[in-house]
């Protein structure tokens, strides 16, 4: 009977449950529906605050270029540092990292701004440095030959006076915004080199990135080279060294032997001595050869790094470019979503902590109510 009695009460406990929460539901949706105008308000203002924002967003392209690092820029140096005492290894490839930090160094970025090019989507095309024409199109954002540009500075040659502030503060900051908002530099696990250029112009895009591909691999041509003509003048050097030491022993042997071999013949010190001067001779012939080996190895490896370019392109930009065109509808119902979502959110807030003051409230007035007669009772005992 007990346990009858007691999944009875509990039935009738779960039945009132649910009955308050189809209470608390209803309640919960008429204020929903009272406040609707404060949702279709968020939602409108919301909506349009997206879509303006992606209407003022321009189209972008992005230029895309595909190379490799070849390995002959820096490899063949190991036997030649060898003989030198040298015991590193040339790396054989260059790394993605060392790469990235060239590829935003001033000294390549300023040989890329003094690059002249002609944009053919500006209004009047012509040739001028790569600076020039983003400082017009990008920072000025108008011409030469308008009224408020009289004061604008543009470049008329690549040297630039190192006190001039005006000339330097305006390299140093295109060459940021160059570094931190145009271009991307991504590796793939094959070594594959992938350069990107993002502006708003499909030429700049295109110009920008070709300048650079060019002065990336003008820059390890020149290293390779200057590495392998130091090794080549080492190993000559070190040729002129041992051919040197190896005309001092044969003029002490054959010094020796015309001096002694008539005279002391037999003797043990004259055989030593002999052996000796031979053995001194023939370690300095074998020396010399290796060298002339060596200067043979890095004439090769320097002659035949003036004839291979140090890069490769795999992939070179091509027009078309990919273009990003803002959806500005889509943004739209994003923002009516959010927006009507967040004064939902406020509605049912507000609602749950207006319910949750009234019972703690009710709550506190239940026991004031229980105190007192208790204090009454107390007081007539």
């Amino acid at each position: 009977m007990d346990n009858l009695e007691r999944e009875t009460t509990l039935s009738e406990e779960n039945q009132l449950s649910i009955a308050d929460m189809l209470k608390i539901g209803k309640e919960y949706f008429f204020e929903v529906i009272k406040y609707s105008w404060l949702i279709v308000i968020f939602a409108i203002f919301f909506g349009k605050y997206m879509r303006d924002r992606k209407l003022s967003t321009p189209t972008t392209y992005t230029a895309n270029f595909s190379f490799t690092v070849n390995k002959l820029a820096t490899e063949n140096q190991q036997n030649i540092a060898s003989l030198f005492g040298s015991s590193a290894k040339p790396e054989a490839n260059v790394s993605f990292k060392r790469l990235q930090e060239i590829l935003i160094t001033r000294k390549i970025n300023l040989r890329v701004l003094f690059h002249k090019i002609t944009l053919k989507d500006e209004e009047t095309p012509e040739e001028d440095f790569l600076i020039n024409h983003y400082l017009k199109n990008f920072y000025y954002k108008r011409g030469a030959d308008d009224p408020q540009a009289k004061d604008d500075f543009y470049f008329e040659s690549d040297s630039i006076d190192p006190y001039n502030r005006k000339a330097n503060y305006l390299l140093m900051y295109v060459h940021n915004l160059i570094v931190r908002n145009h271009l991307i530099l991504e590796s793939t696990s094959g070594g594959i080199m992938h350069l990107k250029v993002v502006s708003t112009s499909e030429d700049f895009s295109y110009e920008l990135i070709t300048a650079l591909y060019q002065e990336l691999d003008r820059y390890y041509s020149e290293e390779a080279l200057e590495q392998k003509k130091r090794f080549y003048e080492m190993a000559e050097e070190r040729m002129k060294q041992l051919r040197g030491k190896l005309s001092a022993a044969e003029e002490r042997y054959i010094e020796y032997v015309n001096t002694h071999s008539a005279e002391a013949q037999g003797r043990n010190n004259t055989l030593i001595e002999t052996q000796f001067l031979s053995t001194d001779l023939k370690q300095a012939t074998q020396s010399y050869f290796a060298a002339v080996a060596n200067k043979e190895a890095a004439w090769v490896s320097f002659e035949s790094q003036k004839q291979t370019p140090s890069m490769s392109v795999i992939d070179p930009p091509l027009y078309p470019l990919s273009k990003a065109v803002p959806n500005p509808f889509l943004h739209m119902l994003v923002g009516i979503v959010v927006g009507g979502g967040l004064a939902f959110l406020l509605i049912v807030g507000r609602k749950f902590i207006r319910d949750f003051m009234k019972k703690q409230k009710e709550k506190e007035a239940a026991e004031v109510v229980k105190v007192e007669p208790a204090k009454k009772e107390s007081e007539t005992v």
